[in-house]
C-alpha cells in the first residue's frame, strides 16, 4: 500500500509542480464525497476556494485527467481514478475539513440541503472536533432515514469519528451502526456491534438503571430481530427471553412506588420515596436529556425512549420539576413504554415460538401481547393501534396454520375493524393492510365453509388490490390474479361454474404458470365433465408439485374423473 501511495503522490506532484493552487485545491476536492451525484458542484467550489483564478485550477485538473465531468451533470466533477482520491483524502488535514464545510454551506443554499449532504457536514465536523453535541446530531440524521441506500453508509464513517467519546455516548451509536450494517447484509459484524453496545448498556444500567435498563432491552430486541433474519431462532429465543426480563424488572420497579395507579392520599408514606427518586432522576435527565430524551411531545410512535411530553421536557431543561404531580404524570408515561415493550417483545417471542413449533408457547406469548396492547391502547390509541393490529394478525395466522379457524376468525374480525378505523384517517399506509385481512378472512371463511362470506371479503379485497395494480401492475398484479383465483374457488364450491370461468380466466391472463390457479381451472373442467382437459391441466399441474396428487384424491370436485384408468395412472405415480 505505502509503495502505490508513494506513486500516486509523485505523480500528482510532477503534473502540479507548475501550479501549487491546483495541488491545494485538489486536496480539498479529495475529502468531498463523490459519490453523491451532486458532488462536486463547480460553484460551490468557487465559494469555498479563495484563490487568485479557481476556474484555471478546475481547467488545469481536468486538463491532467485527474479529474473529470460528470455525465449528465453540468458543471459537476469527479475524480477519473478513485485510488488517486484515496490517496490524497489520507492528507485530509484541518484546512481541508474546513473549507469542505464552506463548500457544503454553498451547496445548501444551491439544491436546498440533501440528508447525504448533512451526513457529510457531520462527518468534517466530527473530523474537526468530535462532541456530545454531534452524537444528539447524528441520532436525529439517523433517525431521518425513511429508506436507507448505499449512500447513508457514510454514517459509519461519522460513527468512526464519534466512538472515541465516553461510553454513554459510544452506545448509543454502535445501535445505529449496528442497524446499518444488518441493513446491507452484513450480518457478522452487526451482530458483533450489537454485542458490544449490550455489554456497555449493561455496565452503564448498573450505575444509572432507570436510564439505561430500556436501551439494555432494546438492544437484546435489535440482536433478536438480526437472529431471526439468520435463522437462529434458538438465539432468537434466549436474547427475546432476556429482553422480555430486563423489560419486566422496568414494570415490577414502576409498579411498586412509581404505579400510575399511586394516590398520595392514600400511599402518603411513599411521598418522600417519590421526591426522594425525584431528585435523582432529574440531575440526570437533566445531564443526558439532549441524547437521550425524544423531542416529540407525549409517547413516540415507535416507543424506543422514553417518552415525555414537552412541558415536561422544559421543566426537566430548566430543573423546575418539583411536585410529585410532575413526576406522576413521568412515571405513568414511561410505566406504559415499558409496558408497550414488553408485549412487542412478547410478539417477537410468539413469532420465534413458531418458527420452533412450540405453538402453545407461540399462542401464549401472543396472548400477552394482546392483553397489554388492548389496554394500553385505549390511552394511547395512535401510537398502539398499528402494534395492536399487528399482534392479532400474528395470531391470527397462528391460528389458521394450526387449522383452528374458528378461533382465528374473531382475531382477523377485530384486525379489519381496527385497520379500517386507521385507514380512513391515513388510507396511504393503511388500505392495503385492510385488503391482506380481507382475503386472510375470505380464506378463513372459506376453510369453515362460509362461502357468501368468503366471497364478500374477497371481492371487497379484490377492489382495493385493482387500485394499487392500476399504479404499478408488475408488483400488484399476482396479488390480483390470486384473489380472483380464490374467487374462482368460491365460485366452483357454490357451483357458479360460470362465474368461477369468469375470474379463473382472469386469474390465469395474469399469471398462466401459477399451479394453484391450474388446479382450480382443472377443477372446473372436471365439473364440467372435460375429461381431457381436466388431466392435461393435472399432469402439468404434478408436474409443478407433486403433493397436489394427494390433495386431488381428496377434493369431491373431481369426482366426475376419478373413475377414469388415465385419473388412477396419473395419480399412481
Amino acid at each position: 500500500m505505502g509503495e502505490i501511495y508513494n506513486f500516486y503522490m509523485q505523480i500528482i506532484k510532477e503534473i502540479l509542480s507548475s501550479n501549487p493552487e491546483a495541488l491545494e485545491l485538489l486536496k480539498i476536492l479529495s475529502v468531498i464525497n463523490t459519490n453523491i451525484d451532486t458532488n462536486i458542484n463547480k460553484k460551490s467550489i468557487e465559494t469555498c476556494c479563495k484563490f487568485s483564478n479557481v476556474e484555471n485550477s478546475i481547467n488545469e485538473l481536468l486538463g491532467t485527467g485527474i479529474i473529470k465531468k460528470k455525465k449528465s451533470k453540468e458543471e459537476t466533477y469527479e475524480f477519473s481514478f478513485q485510488e488517486i482520491q484515496d490517496v490524497l483524502n489520507s492528507l485530509g488535514d484541518e484546512k481541508s475539513h474546513k473549507k469542505a464545510l464552506q463548500y457544503y454551506e454553498k451547496k445548501g443554499k444551491i439544491f436546498r440541503g440533501d440528508l447525504k449532504d448533512e451526513i457529510e457536514i457531520l462527518l468534517h465536523r466530527a473530523k474537526l472536533s468530535p462532541s456530545e453535541e454531534l452524537v444528539n446530531e447524528f441520532l436525529i440524521v439517523a433517525n431521518k432515514i425513511q429508506q436507507f441506500n448505499y449512500d447513508h453508509k457514510r454514517l459509519i464513517d461519522v460513527a468512526q469519528e464519534l466512538l472515541i467519546l465516553e461510553d454513554e455516548y459510544k452506545a448509543p451509536i454502535l445501535i445505529v451502526v449496528g442497524n446499518i450494517l444488518s441493513i446491507i447484509g452484513n450480518s457478522e459484524d452487526a451482530e458483533r456491534v450489537y454485542l458490544n453496545a449490550l455489554d456497555l448498556y449493561n455496565n452503564l444500567a448498573k450505575k444509572y438503571y432507570r436510564i439505561y435498563l430500556p436501551y439494555v432491552a432494546a438492544t437484546q430486541k435489535n440482536l433478536g430481530t438480526l437472529y431471526i433474519d439468520l435463522k437462529r431462532f434458538e438465539e432468537a429465543e434466549k436474547i427475546y427471553t432476556d429482553a422480555l426480563s430486563s423489560y419486566k424488572e422496568l414494570k415490577r420497579r414502576y409498579n411498586n412506588v412509581h404505579s400510575p395507579d399511586f394516590h398520595s392520599e392514600e400511599l402518603s408514606s411513599l411521598e418522600n420515596s417519590y421526591l426522594d427518586d425525584l431528585k435523582v432522576y432529574n440531575e440526570l435527565l437533566k445531564k443526558y436529556y439532549d441524547i437521550y430524551l425524544p423531542e416529540e411531545p407525549s409517547i413516540t410512535s415507535e416507543f424506543g425512549n422514553v417518552g415525555i411530553d414537552l412541558d415536561l421536557l422544559e421543566d426537566i431543561q430548566d430543573g423546575s420539576i418539583d411536585s410529585i404531580d410532575s413526576y406522576k404524570k413521568l412515571a405513568k408515561v414511561s410505566y406504559d413504554m415499558y409496558l408497550i415493550d414488553i408485549a412487542k417483545t412478547q410478539s417477537n417471542l410468539g413469532l420465534v415460538y413458531s418458527e420452533l413449533r412450540k405453538f402453545e408457547d407461540a399462542e401464549r406469548m401472543h396472548l400477552k401481547a394482546l392483553k397489554i396492547k388492548r389496554k394500553i391502547a385505549e390511552h394511547y390509541p395512535n401510537q398502539v393501534l398499528p402494534e395492536l393490529v399487528l399482534t392479532l394478525l400474528d395470531l391470527g395466522d397462528l391460528y389458521a396454520t394450526l387449522n383452528k379457524f374458528e378461533d382465528a376468525e374473531p382475531i382477523f374480525n377485530e384486525a379489519l375493524n381496527i385497520a379500517k378505523q386507521l385507514a380512513e384517517e391515513n388510507p396511504e399506509v393503511y388500505l392495503y393492510n385492510v385488503a391482506l385481512i380481507q382475503n386472510s378472512l375470505g380464506t378463513i371463511n372459506s376453510r369453515l365453509q362460509h362461502f357468501e362470506q368468503a366471497k364478500q371479503y374477497y371481492i371487497d379485497a379484490l377492489k382495493i388490490f385493482k387500485m394499487y395494480a392500476k399504479e404499478d401492475p408488475k408488483t400488484y398484479s399476482p396479488t390480483v390474479a390470486d384473489v380472483q383465483n380464490n374467487l374462482g374457488s368460491i365460485f366452483l364450491n357454490l357451483r357458479n361454474l360460470e362465474k368461477a370461468e369468469y375470474y379463473l380466466n382472469k386469474a390465469f391472463k395474469k399469471d398462466p404458470a401459477n399451479s394453484e390457479i391450474l388446479y382450480n381451472i382443472a377443477c372446473l373442467e372436471s365439473l364440467r365433465n372435460n375429461h381431457t382437459k381436466a388431466l392435461d391441466l393435472l399432469r402439468i399441474v404434478f408436474e409443478i408439485d407433486k403433493n397436489y396428487i394427494e390433495r386431488v384424491l381428496s377434493d369431491d370436485r373431481f369426482d366426475n374423473i376419478k373413475e377414469l384408468k388415465e385419473f388412477k395412472e396419473l395419480t399412481s405415480k
